[in-house]
């Protein structure tokens, strides 16, 4: 258990939470939206430290992520859309034709009305590129492992270099955008982490401060155009708050918080679950008569913690209801299928 880790989980997720809400009031704490890039870089960092050293067929790990990723976002998806279905007026402007629920569903990239790459769920865009991501990963394990960190780094750098090319096209645009870096990144951590390796003590906090302002600066800074500008703006300060925070844990006795590791292990359902938390808050909100935008600061405050708490919980209450029970369940299918004996002919006489 690498405890710092589970604590970049929850940090992420809770970043991401508060980014959401903060649209809510009209505030635009754009740094926060940081957290999907330490989301990429963890992603990256995971894929490598469970693989290495380790025989995996492409087949079982791609099993294993589905399991893992498939039933809750289905879940949501389908209540996402019932919901804006039977919502009595326009939800954000949302709508999805059938055949655009499908290709959510099946994590294939389309443009939407706004001509953006955002399936029916709407934070399931960064799914795609997970998938996309375990795709290109599962295909490096058919490699010598000795040959496997080059060739993921170089697939992907080419990739990325693809994307100069006139081509139009969802999932070309997803499999060639700058933001694939961001997993290699997690990756070359991952290896640079299973050598043994740290950085010296104090140069360990002198990263994560230095990963945290980079990120703080676009509070002031104007956003860099493009993944390629988000990649530079928030991916790279957020590999260092990655680099530094494995690296104290092992320069230091890092406090096993369970509460704060239970934020982690919850931080896919909080992140799936959260918009549409969000939109039954701004419902009751709005029947409540409460104009959020226009209240006092001090009310503002108040009703921006009880949202985010109400998120988390219900964050946490998937994961323990649903998420766990349902990975736990179809985890022990995969090792009993994996597990069958061969059927052998009997010897003849």
């Amino acid at each position: 258990m690498i405890y710092s880790l589970q604590y970049l989980r929850a940090l992420a997720a809770t970043a991401v939470v508060i980014f959401h809400i903060g649209l809510i009031f009209g505030w635009n704490w754009r740094p926060m939206a940081a957290g999907v890039d330490l989301f990429f870089l963890i992603s990256g960092f995971i894929m490598w430290s469970v693989t290495a050293n380790k025989k995996t067929r492409p087949g079982e790990f791609l099993a294993r992520r589905l399991i893992k990723i498939v039933p809750l976002y289905w879940l949501f998806t389908a209540v996402f859309v019932v919901g804006v279905t039977l919502s009595p007026g326009p939800f954000n402007n949302h709508t999805s034709q059938p055949l655009q629920v499908v290709m959510s569903l099946f994590f294939i990239p389309y443009y939407d009305q706004s001509g953006k790459i955002v399936p029916a769920l709407d934070v399931g865009w960064t799914l795609n590129y997970e998938m996309f991501f375990y795709l290109i990963f599962s295909l490096s394990l058919l490699l010598r492992e000795r040959y496997r960190l080059p060739c993921i780094t170089l697939t992907f750098v080419s990739l990325v270099l693809a994307g100069a090319l006139p081509f139009k096209n969802a999932p070309f645009e997803v499999a060639t955008s700058p933001m694939l870096v961001e997993f290699a990144a997690g990756i070359l951590i991952a290896a640079w982490h299973q050598s043994g390796r740290s950085l010296t003590r104090g140069a360990d906090l002198l990263f994560i401060v230095a990963g945290l302002i980079g990120i703080a600066l676009s509070f002031i800074m104007q956003p860099l155009e493009g993944t390629a500008g988000r990649v530079l703006m928030w991916g790279l300060p957020a590999a260092l708050i990655l680099f530094g925070a494995l690296s104290y844990e092992k320069n230091h006795r890092v406090w096993r918080i369970e509460w704060l590791k239970m934020l982690g292990d919850a931080s896919y359902a909080t992140y799936l679950s959260h918009p549409i938390t969000i939109a039954v808050c701004k419902y009751l909100l709005s029947k409540a008569g409460l104009e959020r935008r226009d209240i006092a600061l001090s009310q503002q405050l108040l009703l921006f913690t009880l949202t985010f708490l109400a998120l988390m919980v219900v964050g946490v209450a998937c994961y323990y209801l649903f998420d766990k029970p349902s990975h736990d369940f179809l985890r022990r299918r995969i090792n009993k299928f994996g597990k069958r004996p061969a059927v052998r002919s009997s010897p003849l006489q």
